[in-house]
């Protein structure tokens, strides 16, 4: 009995302890659900703004790399310079055919080393006419944010006073219906007073009449009975 008691309360200690998981995992589902709204809300804004900033984005990697450009082109010159000046040294000492061809080679270098540099300022120029274009529009787009947001919360306060200004106008329309109303009614009670007088006389003449034909008729009863008992000593 006592091996049966122990298997027993072996077999129940597992569901006490899955009982005692059991609001763990819950909690952490609840937890989970009431976060979800604000990533929603967080991607909502992240995709209102994006169209714009990645214009400027653009354009602002366009002018790192015109500056990066013009930067190698500025070394490369350099060198092309550094290089003519060494040849040119060599030519002033050596007049060999050699030699004047090197220098018309530095020579050449140094020409398309400026060609190169030119053509990175125009290009760092271009980037940065560029960036200032998407930064106008970039402010524009934001205004028209901010104007919409503004047209928003506008619409939004007419719609809370709304219901204010609907319980204003019925009450005024309420008051002047009222008065109306009672003006209308007063009209009617007087109409209705008159009727109700007209049959009122009429009811007081047929009840004046009745009453005078009902004393009439009580007045002539009396002489009746006196001509009744003067004629019965007679029949004695």
């Amino acid at each position: 009995m006592a091996a049966a008691k122990k298997k027993t309360t072996a077999k129940r200690s597992p569901k006490k302890a899955a009982a005692k998981k059991a609001p763990a995992k819950r909690t952490a589902k609840k937890a989970t659900a009431k976060k979800a709204p604000a990533k929603k809300k967080a991607v909502a804004k992240a995709k209102t703004a994006p169209s714009v900033n990645k214009a400027v984005a653009a354009a602002s990697k366009a002018v790192e790399k015109a500056e990066a450009g013009l930067k190698k082109a500025e070394d490369t010159l350099a060198k092309a310079n550094a290089k003519k000046a060494t040849v040119a040294k060599k030519a002033a000492t050596s007049k060999t055919a050699a030699v004047k061809r090197q220098l018309e080679t530095a020579r050449g270098g140094v020409a398309k080393a400026k060609s190169a540099v030119a053509t990175a300022k125009d290009s760092l120029k271009t980037a940065k006419f560029d960036l200032k274009v998407a930064e106008i529009e970039a402010s524009v787009a934001d205004n028209a944010a901010k104007s919409a947001e503004k047209v928003a919360d506008y619409a939004a306060s007419l719609k809370e006073k709304r219901g204010d200004d609907l319980a204003k106008a019925v009450a005024a329309f309420e008051e002047k219906w009222q008065q109306a109303r009672e003006k209308a009614d007063a009209k009617k009670v007087k109409a209705f007073e008159k009727k109700e007088a007209a049959k009122g006389k009429v009811f007081q003449k047929k009840v004046k009449t009745k009453v005078s034909a009902l004393k009439k008729k009580n007045a002539a009863k009396p002489a009746a009975k006196k001509k009744a008992r003067k004629a019965a000593p007679k029949k004695k």
